[in-house]
Formats: C-alpha cells, structure tokens, sequence
C-alpha cells in the first residue's frame, strides 16, 4: 500500500476543530508547527508581508487522502485569501524509529 504526506498550511484558529475532525476519520498521528509567511495575499499594509498560520503534516495510506484533504477544505475554507493550501506527496519510504524498521502509518 502506497504511503502519501499531507501537508497543510491554514489558519491557526481551526486546529482544535481539525484535531477533532480527524479523529473522527481515524488520523490519530499529525505534526502541527507554528509558521510565518505569505502567498498570493501579502499583507501589503504592514511593514512585515508575512501573516502567522499553522503547518500541519499527516502519513497515511493512499487510500485516506482524499478523506483527509476534504475534512482539511471544509474546515479551512473561510472564503477568503489567506484560507491557506494542501499539498500531497508521495513517500518512498516509512521507517519507525523505535522498532528500526520499515513500517506503514
């Protein structure tokens, strides 16, 4: 089964309703990082372009992205630039650090 890295960069104010939200869609691992930057809407009005969003990245089965990915654009979906992005990536190989093997998510 092929593995695939979800990545997405939102909004800080929806990671509590996301956390829950993939819970109940069985994602139980994720990786959330506080970030700054700017895309195709810089906040031109301020002396710093970049505005503070969350990274979020998740390893699942191919079979789970498209799930993911909808329960990540109904949540973040506000309408608005700045809403943020969702890329998926393939990954050639999965290892777990506490068993030194090769395992899937």
């Amino acid at each position: 089964m092929e593995i695939r890295c979800v990545v997405a960069i939102v909004r800080s104010d929806i990671l509590e309703t996301l956390e829950r939200r993939l819970g109940a869609i069985h994602i139980h691992g994720v990786t959330v990082s506080k970030v700054k930057g700017f895309g195709a809407h810089p906040n031109l009005f301020s002396n710093d372009w970049t505005t503070e969003h969350i990274k979020i990245e998740i390893f699942t089965q191919e079979a789970n992205v498209d799930a993911l990915v909808r329960e990540i654009t109904a949540i973040a979906h506000a309408g608005a630039g700045g809403d943020g992005v969702v890329a998926v990536f393939p990954v050639e190989r999965f290892f777990r650090i506490s068993t030194s093997s090769e395992a899937m998510p």
